[in-house]
């Protein structure tokens, strides 16, 4: 039986052991205050993955200043108004920042659905309704109207659980591809292009020095015992997916970490994707109800249906983007571009740790809606203006 000593002894070993463990996990693991400077890890935060093995070792970019506004009402006249969600709304690197290095006045306006709501069809119409109906959309509309939502979630801002899409009635009147649906405007829409404000693009990567301090400790201390949780089949909000070919820059270059909710659309049945097209016409028919503005749809691909024919394990639930196929709704061929960009060898089109776009995937998405926009507009240049060209990322 061990003496008074001893156990006092043993015991003091044993606490200084966990205590140097925690404090070596902590120099181990990259700072979250690294994290929230880069902007990305929202995967490893909700999983408790280690941002050393799954973060980027590719730079991202960020525009300084941010050239788009941020706001949650239109108050005077933009090129162009994004209804979005976080995917269009980091200031400093989302893909509006370089619709607006060409020149164009870009606001964006971040979803009214609450996020603690099953479903927040009823909410996204509200708001919209709210935004055509105000006196500096009639007054003064802006140009081109984009509604942006990640694809995970659509059903719950498209789909009501109580009343179903009304039928569009309005038909082709050829097999070519019909007039923007509800106006045929009188003439196309028109950009003036300016200058845009002066700004610099920086590359930004994940922190190499190992620091610690109390919050790092905190965090070390709680990844273990989530991990620990973890291995006793606990549910986690993320989840990691084997790739068959590397596609990021990562250490871990070929796991795919996606949220939990990506896998939830084989829940979705062909009913839902109906539903979606109707309302998205809905929407598209009331915004070009004036004469003057252009609605596009853009929803965007979710981190699994970009990476998808990559996985080891093709039985999980793919896109449903694709099935979007009237073509009366304008929606540009984003979903075909990142796909392209991943196919041809590009790393980080999506952020390994994160479920948002790397550098490549913010001015993909930009340069094909930009393609959409001048297609169907009329540029206006003003005097002595030189647009930029868009940024190309890093390869």
């Amino acid at each position: 039986m061990l003496s008074t000593r001893s156990y006092s002894l043993a015991l003091a070993t044993t606490g200084l052991a966990i205590i140097l463990s925690i404090v070596g996990l902590a120099l181990y693991l990259v700072p979250m205050s690294g994290m929230i400077s880069v902007g990305s890890g929202d995967l490893t935060r909700i999983g408790w993955f280690s941002n050393n093995r799954y973060g980027p070792r590719k730079p991202n970019l960020a525009f300084r200043p941010a050239l788009f506004a941020l706001a949650g009402a239109l108050d005077r006249h933009f090129d162009v108004v994004i209804v979005g969600d976080s995917f269009s709304a980091d200031l400093e690197k989302s893909w509006p920042n370089y619709l607006a290095a060409k020149g164009l006045s870009v606001l964006v306006i971040g979803f009214a659905d609450n996020p603690e709501k099953r479903n927040a069809t009823a909410d996204v119409e509200n708001q919209i309704t709210a935004l055509l109906q105000s006196p500096t959309f009639r007054e003064a509309p802006p140009s081109i109207f984009i509604f942006a939502s990640i694809e995970r979630f659509l059903k719950r801002r498209l789909v009501s659980d109580t009343s179903p899409c009304l039928e569009v009635q309005q038909k082709e009147e050829s097999n070519a591809v019909a007039a923007p649906l509800g106006t045929v405007f009188a003439e196309p829409p028109a950009l003036r292009y300016a200058d845009p404000p002066e700004h610099r693009i920086e590359e930004v990567g994940m922190p190499l020095a190992r620091r610690y301090d109390e919050q790092q400790l905190t965090y070390a201390r709680d990844f273990l015992l989530k991990n620990i949780r973890n291995s006793f089949g606990r549910k986690s909000a993320a989840r990691e997916l084997r790739l068959s070919v590397p596609r990021f820059s990562s250490d871990r270059a070929k796991a795919l970490l996606v949220v939990s909710g990506d896998l939830h659309k084989n829940r979705w049945g062909q009913n839902d994707i109906e539903e979606m097209q109707c309302q998205l016409l809905r929407l598209q028919r009331a915004v070009q109800a004036n004469g003057k503005t252009l609605f596009i749809a853009l929803p965007i691909p979710d981190k699994l249906s970009a990476y998808h024919d990559d996985l080891v394990d093709p039985s999980l639930p793919r896109g449903v983007i694709d099935q979007l196929t009237d073509p009366r709704l304008n929606r540009p061929p984003v979903d075909k571009a990142l796909r392209a960009a991943i196919t041809a060898g590009e790393m980080d089109v999506y952020l390994p740790n994160d479920t948002h776009f790397g550098a490549r995937g913010q001015a993909l998405t930009a340069e094909t809606v930009m393609r959409f926009i001048e297609e169907r507009t009329h540029k206006i240049e003003a005097p002595g203006t030189s647009a930029t060209p868009l940024p190309q990322g890093n390869n």
